[in-house]
């Protein structure tokens, strides 16, 4: 299609408020309707992105809309993401793609179906030190890899959790809604982008769950895990919901990448300098036992915003072009379902106490 684009936004709290100004800063961009089950919440989104603000998910599959945003909790994603897909709409859905793998191929088997452009959302893909990562991996700037690492954690556990003992839970406490915890919500980040980094898959997994802070959810505040590549590397990820940090790290035979809480980076190589989107290396050997490597550059990297609309690598303008341009989605809902994969893999380890192939 070309021209302008009419959007429905669905689900408008949380996280999907931060995403709104890209839908009012596109001047090819219509939005229809903000639904949410919070009438103020769609309010609140109308007043920003524009549009009428409803309870009534039906609005979204109006012939005066071209495409669904779907940023809702993790169990409304099916009967969601297949009518909208059903009803000839795009379709961009936040991750996972829901909570159960019947579920999630499901919405995959009906995007598959379809003629329009279907994908998910990974927030990560904004920033531009990501794509810089896989650059570096792609042109053997950090060697063969041997292990990634990524821990995530935030404690909206801990505040959801008091909640939920006052009277007031959310669906983040339910398992049947959530489809876990904390590692499904956050490591799918991750997940995607070591498999997309190195072009490896995830072939076995470990993995150990605990509830340890948060009394009022059903599944876990923390995990950690260990993937087995196919390639041979090794992958650890620690996710939580009762503590606070970030970390991304990969290490390889000729040099390191390692970025802490969204803000410093340090980088060493010896394969020589590196100039990439935001990232910068100048180069340079220091002694070190096993032999000389690559001298320790730091800097300060910060992520774009999540409504910065002149940002390239945004993930909702990117798939507003693509929409527009008759391009297939940034991410695919199938990736996502391999995704999920992993993960339903990790809880199972964490259940039996033993090792599981992913399939």
């Amino acid at each position: 299609m070309s021209g302008s684009v009419s959007v429905s936004f669905v689900g408008c709290g949380g996280m999907a408020a931060h995403y709104l100004g890209v839908y009012r800063d596109l001047d090819w961009v219509r939005v229809v309707s903000c639904i949410d089950t919070d009438l103020e919440s769609a309010r609140k989104a109308a007043e920003v992105a524009g549009g009428i603000a409803t309870q009534d998910f039906a609005a979204a599959l109006g012939g005066d809309v071209d495409a669904v945003i779907v940023s809702t909790p993790n169990w409304l994603h099916r009967p969601q993401a297949v009518a909208a897909i059903q009803a000839g709409k795009h379709l961009l859905l936040q991750k996972p793609v829901a909570t159960t793998l019947a579920d999630a191929e499901a919405i995959a088997a009906a995007a598959e179906r379809s003629t329009r452009t279907v994908g998910l959302y990974m927030s990560y893909f904004d920033q531009p030190l990501v794509h810089d990562l896989r650059d570096m991996v792609s042109v053997g700037w950090l060697g063969d890899l041997v292990h990634c690492y990524a821990g995530l954690m935030h404690k909206g556990g801990m505040m959801w959790s008091e909640e939920a003992l006052k009277g007031h839970p959310t669906w983040r406490g339910s398992i049947e809604e959530t489809g876990g915890g904390c590692f499904i919500q956050l490591a799918v980040h991750y997940i995607h982008i070591f498999e997309w980094i190195s072009g490896a898959k995830v072939a076995r997994v470990t993995g150990f769950t605990r509830n340890l802070h948060c009394p009022g959810l059903e599944g876990e505040d923390l995990a950690v895990a260990v993937l087995e590549m196919d390639s041979g590397a090794m992958v650890t990820l620690d996710t939580a919901w009762c503590a606070n940090g970030e970390e991304l790290s990969v290490h390889g035979t000729l040099g390191r990448f390692n970025y802490r809480n969204n803000q410093r980076l340090a980088l060493a190589s010896s394969a020589g300098p590196f100039e990439g989107r935001v990232a910068r290396y100048t180069g340079g050997l220091t002694p070190a036992f096993g032999g000389p490597q690559g001298e320790e550059q730091q800097m300060e990297v910060r992520p774009p915003a999540f409504s910065d609309v002149a940002n390239p690598l945004n993930q909702h303008r990117a798939f507003l072009e693509a929409v527009r341009e008759g391009r297939p989605a940034p991410v695919s809902i199938a990736s996502g379902v391999h995704d999920l994969r992993v993960v339903r893999a990790v809880y199972e380890s964490a259940r039996s106490g033993r090792a599981v192939e992913v399939c």
